[in-house]
């Protein structure tokens, strides 16, 4: 008996399976391919920095800052305290009348001051070294015709000397405060002034070096700069009838010497001789009087 082969589908089953991997593995490689070029489309490159350009700073307007005034508390127990201000302080001076003024009594910045009744107020001092004088120039409007009296107290509160102004009625006039020089075994400093009042006066306290300077006409109270005379002779006329004249001579380190002793009498034409050298008048006057020298 014989046997013929039969023919069997295997073979034609791999060819199939063959063909399905080669075309999965086609749309693998396709798909891999548009994937890549999705993703290379869409990749974004660094985003270039913007150039900022620069801003300019402000320019610093400086504003000047006010000078504020300081306004000195005087010592008014038990009277109010008077309102004050300050000035500036005098400015240095080559001139020798006013050299030798700052250097015996000192300097420091002028203090006004106004006020109704009485009041005690502090003399300026300066931190480290005394002020010896200076001039007050003092108005008054007296209250029914009564006592206008200045007195000066050193740092122990006792006074110095006799009252620079003690009269009644209205009073303009300047007088100076520690011009001479105290007693030789006195350490005493002008440190307050008591004003007794019962009306409005205002004072203004300044240097002796801030006190006009030379020979002419004034009146009333006044405190004056004397250059070095260059024949050491000073003229004084005040030809008052009935009033008060008085007249002192203050040079080198605060000698005093009593030209004219206070009166009311009547001098005209009065020679002094003077010491050759930088100084100050001081002079109590009811009226008009002039100072001269002889050329």
């Amino acid at each position: 008996m014989s046997y013929a082969p039969r023919s069997s589908g295997r073979k034609k089953k791999t060819s199939r399976s063959a063909w399905i991997i080669v075309a999965i593995v086609a749309v693998i490689v396709v798909a891999g391919i548009i994937v890549g070029i999705v993703v290379s489309s869409n990749q974004v490159g660094p985003t270039p920095t913007p150039t900022v350009s620069p801003t300019a700073s402000p320019t610093k307007t400086s504003t000047a800052t006010p000078t504020v005034t300081p306004t000195p508390s005087p010592t008014s127990s038990p009277t109010p305290s008077p309102s004050g201000s300050t000035g500036p302080t005098p400015s240095p001076t080559t001139n020798p009348t006013q050299a030798w003024a700052n250097a015996t009594y000192g300097v420091f910045s002028t203090v006004a001051w106004s006020h109704t009744g009485n009041a005690v107020v502090a003399l300026p001092q300066l931190v480290g070294e005394q002020v010896k004088g200076g001039i007050l120039t003092f108005t008054n409007n007296a209250a029914d015709d009564s006592s206008f009296v200045v007195q000066v107290f050193d740092q122990d509160d006792k006074p110095m000397g006799d009252p620079l102004i003690d009269l009644r009625g209205d009073y303009a006039g300047t007088v100076g405060y520690g011009l001479a020089a105290p007693e030789i075994d006195s350490d005493a400093v002008p440190t307050t002034v008591l004003v007794t009042s019962s009306g409005n006066w205002a004072v203004e306290i300044a240097p002796v070096s801030a006190a006009p300077i030379g020979v002419g006409t004034y009146s009333g109270d006044k405190v004056i700069l004397m250059p070095a005379p260059k024949n050491n002779t000073l003229v004084v006329n005040y030809g008052l009838v009935g009033g008060r004249f008085g007249m002192n001579y203050y040079y080198q380190d605060q000698l005093t010497q009593i030209l004219v002793p206070l009166s009311g009498a009547q001098v005209d034409d009065q020679s002094f001789a003077l010491n050759g050298v930088p100084g100050l008048i001081a002079v109590i006057s009811g009226g008009q009087w002039t100072v001269s020298a002889i050329n």
